[in-house]
């Protein structure tokens, strides 16, 4: 009897052991899930754990294990969007992987989100240096965007305000904002607090306060919709607000 209670213990905990096990650098094969987010810009210029100096704009990443050094090809579960980066510094929480904002963006990684992590065998370097003029374009266009030019004074004086026909206006969708200024370590500990289904759908962005990061619940909801969902999430987001949409 306890041998068979020995024997239903260790298939129950054999997922949880197969996913703390270690990340070999010779295991090419394995996929690992972690959670991708990126680099807070305090961090821009400083010094990463192998020696090298932190630069947004290249495609590294930080892993709690991973050896440092190691090239490791990261997929957007969402997207299903990849990128090849280095790992070159140490991140705190297991489970995550710490992108460069560049890294991130090639994924469309806007907060936390769900991402496949593969160590990739030798000689994938060269690979990994000309992801720099693959993703340079589209990196620049979303980190870059072009100011829209002010209409011409005739092209105001031309145009009449146009009607808006109530039936076919779409409707305007609302996010909500969980907190307005947290730590990045918090950020990660209050996702937690989410329902499942709505974990993967939150924005970390930086705010104007040195290592605060702002809290933002990606739901698109329509106002009805998005003050019940703040009514019903108010118990652990006690500054819960809703906000239009940009």
């Amino acid at each position: 009897m306890v041998k068979r209670q020995i024997a239903t213990i260790v298939l129950v905990l054999w997922p949880l052991w197969a996913t703390a096990q270690n990340y070999a650098v010779t295991d090419t094969v394995t996929e690992y899930h972690n959670k991708g987010t990126f680099y807070h810009d305090r961090f821009e210029g400083r010094k990463t754990a192998n020696g090298e100096i932190f630069d947004q704009n290249k495609f590294t990443a930080a892993h709690w294990k991973i050896k440092l050094g190691t090239m490791v090809m990261v997929t957007n579960r969402n997207t299903g969007l990849q990128v090849i980066v280095k790992v070159n510094d140490r991140c705190p929480k297991r489970g995550v992987f710490d992108l460069s904002h560049r890294a991130a963006t090639a994924i469309g990684i806007k907060g936390c989100q769900p991402v496949t992590v593969r160590i990739l065998p030798d000689g994938y370097e060269e690979r990994w240096a000309q992801q720099e003029t693959m993703f340079d374009s589209v990196y620049s266009k979303l980190v870059n965007k072009a100011a829209p030019e002010p209409p011409s004074p005739k092209e105001n004086i031309a145009q009449a305000p146009k009607k808006i026909d109530s039936k076919k206006a779409t409707v305007e969708r609302y996010n909500l904002i969980l907190s307005e200024s947290v730590t990045h370590t918090q950020a990660f500990e209050h996702i937690e607090l989410l329902p499942r289904p709505y974990r993967d759908n939150v924005i970390i962005e930086p705010t104007e306060d040195s290592g605060k990061v702002r809290m933002i619940l990606d739901v698109r909801l329509p106002a009805d919709n998005a003050n019940d969902l703040g009514r019903a999430l108010r118990h652990s987001f006690k500054d819960i607000a809703v906000t239009p949409c940009e």
